[in-house]
């Protein structure tokens, strides 16, 4: 029998990620001047539930960014995500994200986020070999 925080870890990747090597530029809201830029950062793999990146700057958990992905052939802007998860990897920090609020937001096609546009693309946008 699963203790329950090998059941949490079991259910934490919901499908497999797609690795990559996006630049991510991060924006974070602020209450007097609203979003502003935090950094750049590296896209290592994502999929339609979330982005995994590292990032010279730790962020905290919770917090609430909007990213901008650089794909090839196409910018994503004002990607809304989370920060899920924070961790020292050498000199930068490995970050998870996850880019929806609500398991509803991920069911409602008419309100598709963006970060789906490149989930079922990796084959075009990161052709391999």
């Amino acid at each position: 029998m699963m203790d329950s925080r090998e059941n949490r870890g079991a259910n934490r990747r919901k499908l497999a990620r797609i690795n990559t090597q996006m630049r991510v530029d991060i924006f974070r809201h602020r209450l007097i001047g609203g979003w502003r830029f935090v950094t750049r950062a590296k896209a290592m793999d994502y999929n339609r539930y979330g982005v995994g990146l590292t990032s010279p700057v730790s962020l905290s958990q919770g917090t609430r960014l909007k990213l901008d992905l650089y794909a090839p052939g196409m910018i994503l802007r004002q990607v809304s995500a989370e920060v899920v998860s924070c961790h020292r990897a050498g000199q930068a920090y490995r970050i998870g994200l996850r880019t929806y609020s609500s398991l509803r937001e991920l069911a409602d096609d008419a309100r598709q986020h963006q970060i789906r546009y490149l989930a079922g693309m990796e084959e075009q946008l990161f052709p391999q070999g």
